[in-house]
């Protein structure tokens, strides 16, 4: 992306687009105990992720049935954000039973945390790549300082904000997002072949933030970091990773590869490893931070790289996170799972625990490379895979009902990004006897348009806006493509075509081409 289009894309940036900050600063930082040791807070996390699972498979089978998601979800993502901190507060004051408390605001946490996930991931989506890969890092960003803020406040203002002010504001922020989302066409249903073909496309990127986010946190539980997630190595390791996702995405022309960003990551995250053994445990907070830095890198990579492939592949967003960032999170619930059962053994025998996790990281490390390297022919079998599941979308799309014949749905893209680079080929084609192709000068389009527009005598003409709209789609653009080249978003451009619909009385995007034969 470049600089001036980033500065396009920030100057139509509202506050409310990075509402998962909110979010972000609640786990981070907002339900923590602070100084004071909590008995309850390894229930609390196991049952949090648990259940934010368990929300995530409820919207992907409520997605199936109908979509988008309301703007009211979010209210109730609010709520539901609300008393879960509220019962975790009363239970670290000693006002609910330890067991009980924990358990209950873990289960309200994790719901609302599950459907929050997939609720802005809708959001991301409908946005278009250029917006995604500006919202995400940025909203990463802010909860870094909005949780290095929390972290510093006393229990009482903490608190207070993690019952009222951030859940309120997240609630909020989510409404509006929702909100702005202008429903696309029918999109096709997940089907196993399409479910196939995109794991088929993401799985190594997957497979990557999964053993790093399973192996932060079984060393999050053996080297017992004080503070966890809220610890200043941990927020320092994030502020860090947020930095760096941020200026790949901002400006870098090609994107990123997940997989060669691990192998970078790995010769670092290793010797600091050494640290705690060569030089004492006071080092081990390091390598948990250090874990933490490479784990948030990969993971701010892959849930914008999931709202972009399903943005440009016009497929049901929640499904597609499900099956990408899905097991990102259950991996990290079994390295908690795992950290629990195996901690107590770091108290009698830190040098095996140091084995345990050396084995992990280099039979990972192996895995990687072998998965790095592979053959051309390989790769070419991916991309055939990836080609054909491509064709499948469009005809699954084609075969969606109310689609006119031969006429994709306002929503068709042509845009493929694969997990290691971002490459735009903008190839819709023009569509059955359109006389204006994609070779067809911006000047001959403009003369045509104002030919027919004056002979069309339209009560209410289009606007400026509107105009580069239509010669956009005279010379062969989609939605997708319309927003990239105008730096608006989906959303606005589908906007921009349901008025100009609205105006020339018609209703499909080959009634607006034949206007102008």
């Amino acid at each position: 992306m470049s600089v001036s289009k980033a500065k396009t894309l920030l100057q139509s940036l509202r506050w409310y687009h990075l509402g998962f900050a909110f979010v972000w600063a609640i786990t981070f930082a907002g339900l923590s105990s602070g100084d004071r040791a909590f008995a309850g807070q390894r229930l609390f996390g196991l049952s949090d992720q648990a259940c934010a699972l368990a929300a995530i498979a409820v919207a992907v089978l409520y997605e199936r049935r109908r979509s988008p998601f309301p703007p009211r979800f979010a209210v109730g993502m609010g709520v539901l954000l609300a008393a879960g901190s509220c019962v975790y507060y009363l239970t670290v004051g000693g006002v609910l039973d330890v067991s009980t408390g924990s358990l209950a605001a873990g289960v309200l946490v994790g719901l609302a945390l599950g459907f929050s996930y997939v609720l802005w991931q809708q959001f991301f989506a409908s946005e278009g790549a250029s917006r995604t890969a500006i919202y995400i890092p940025l909203s990463a960003l802010l909860s870094v300082a909005l949780s290095l803020l929390v972290s510093l406040l006393p229990d009482p203002a903490r608190a207070a904000c993690a019952v009222v002010v951030l859940p309120v504001a997240a609630a909020i922020s989510l409404r509006r997002c929702l909100r702005e989302i202008v429903p696309a066409d029918p999109m096709p249903r997940m089907t196993a072949k399409l479910a196939g073909g995109t794991v088929r496309a993401l799985w190594k990127p997957v497979f990557c933030t999964c053993a790093i986010g399973f192996i932060w946190k079984l060393v999050s539980h053996l080297f017992a970091v004080p503070g966890g997630a809220s610890s200043a190595p941990a927020l320092a390791g994030m502020a860090l990773a947020v930095a760096v996702v941020v200026l790949i995405e901002l400006f870098s022309e090609t994107g990123f590869a997940v997989l060669r960003v691990y192998q970078i990551l790995f010769p670092l995250i290793t010797g600091v490893f050494l640290l705690p053994t060569l030089l004492g445990l006071e080092f081990a907070p390091l390598a948990a931070g250090m874990l933490l830095f490479g784990f948030e890198i990969v993971n701010l990579l892959l849930i914008v790289t999931c709202a972009v492939y399903a943005s440009e592949r016009s497929l049901p967003s929640t499904q597609v996170y499900a099956l990408c960032v899905g097991p990102t999170l259950a991996a990290m619930l079994a390295g908690d799972v795992v950290g629990t059962g195996l901690s107590p053994l770091a108290t009698y025998d830190f040098a095996m625990a140091v084995n345990i996790l050396f084995v992990c990281v280099y039979a990972l490390s192996l895995v990687l490379f072998l998965v790095a390297f592979t053959r051309k022919g390989g790769r070419g079998r991916e991309r055939a895979a990836e080609a054909a599941h491509d064709v499948a979308v469009v005809g699954a799309r084609h075969d969606a009902p109310g689609a006119a014949p031969n006429e994709p749905p306002l929503g068709a893209e042509s845009t493929v990004r694969s997990a290691d680079a971002e490459t735009c080929v903008e190839s819709a084609p023009s569509a059955p006897g359109e006389p204006a192709g994609p070779s067809q000068g911006a000047a001959d389009i403009a003369a045509l348009l104002d030919r027919r527009m004056d002979a069309l005598g339209l009560a209410e003409p289009f606007s400026p806006r509107e105009r580069e709209v239509v010669g956009l789609v005279l010379r062969g653009n989609n939605v997708p493509a319309i927003a990239r080249k105008l730096y608006i978003s989906e959303n606005t451009a589908r906007d921009h075509m349901k008025s100009i619909y609205r105006k020339a009385d018609i209703h499909s995007r080959q009634e607006l081409i034949d206007l102008f034969d």
